[in-house]
């Protein structure tokens, strides 16, 4: 066979697997876009972080791998009943507050040499696979348990960035119809924590709720003489309480709400006879990704990513190994 007859055989061939290759990028390489690979190399790969836990329960130090420590965090901080991709979006969120903490060598006041702890007051609650089967009973617990095994496995190593750095992902149970930005709960503006609408959790339990309490408390807790003036000076765009004004006193919405333990700084008040009567929408700060807006969008057919890329704006997921 001449050379020149060779070359065209050879050419052929390759013409003839084009189309298979342009097959194999739209199947393969498109879906692949949705989580990239981390542009900045945080740890050396295929390596997974050890998180530095303190366990509050049993008053010790635990030493677990990253992913490890995700599947507890699930278990402790959404219902297991909700649907995957929520349970994955809300592993992805743990992932992520947990990676940002250990690669800013963040630690716990109390415990330095723990990163964080199964309190949710260290920012997400933690919870060991023998008390989430004892609360649930063996049979349905271990059910659950792979449930959120396989929500952690599916998101394996993947985080959410901005500009190439782990996000602070905070969330809250539910955020009664719109979530907050970010500087109007803390100090801090961060441009993925920024106020969306959310109608994807009208049917939290903790949508809305009441709490009453006498005036007579009311004062003593706010440290006023009296409350005969409890006003709302100030909202946020949000509907969220900015300033009160009770007694002589002002006060932030925040400040209301935790010293009364208020599920949320969006409520309206009213007295009734010697008792004040709080309305209250949402649970929680009202920040970042709501879970039971999470559950909301999952049943409506939205994937983990699409819910994550909704209420943090602007981010990336990445695969940081």
């Amino acid at each position: 066979m001449s050379k020149k007859r060779r070359r065209r055989r050879r050419s052929s061939r390759r013409l003839s697997c084009l189309p298979l290759l342009l097959l194999a990028v739209a199947v393969v390489g498109v879906p692949a876009l949705l989580v990239r690979s981390c542009t900045v190399s945080f740890f050396s790969p295929r390596e997974i972080p050890m998180v530095g836990l303190w366990d509050t329960k049993r008053n010790k130090l635990i030493s677990l791998t990253l992913e490890e420590y995700v599947q507890g965090v699930v278990a402790a901080e959404m219902p297991p009943s909700f649907h995957l991709e929520a349970l994955k979006a809300q592993a992805v969120a743990a992932r992520t507050y947990a990676y940002r903490r250990i690669l800013r060598d963040d630690r716990i006041p109390e415990h330095p040499e723990a990163h964080l702890s199964s309190d949710y007051r260290s920012g997400q609650a933690w919870i060991s696979w023998d008390e989430f089967l004892e609360t649930h009973g063996a049979a349905v617990g271990r059910a659950l348990q792979r449930k959120i095994r396989t929500a952690v496995k599916q998101t394996t190593g993947i985080i959410a960035c901005y500009d190439g750095e782990p996000i602070l992902a905070v969330y809250h149970s539910t955020s009664g119809g719109r979530t907050e930005h970010s500087e109007h709960y803390w100090n801090e503006s961060l441009p993925y924590l920024r106020s969306v609408e959310d109608p994807f959790s009208a049917n939290s339990p903790v949508h809305y709720s009441t709490a009453t309490i006498s005036l007579e408390k009311l004062a003593e807790v706010l440290g006023v003489e009296r409350v005969n003036n409890f006003k709302v000076i100030e909202r946020y765009p949000s509907g969220r309480v900015k300033t009160v004004e009770a007694g002589d006193k002002w006060f932030s919405g925040r400040e209301i709400r935790e010293r009364l333990s208020l599920r949320s700084t969006w409520f309206t008040a009213e007295i009734l006879g010697q008792e004040m009567v709080f309305s209250v929408w949402g649970y929680g700060h009202g920040v970042g990704m709501s879970q039971y807006g999470a559950q909301g969008m999952a049943l409506k057919g939205y994937s983990y990513s699409e819910i994550l890329q909704y209420y943090y704006q602007d981010i990336e997921l990445q695969e940081v190994y």
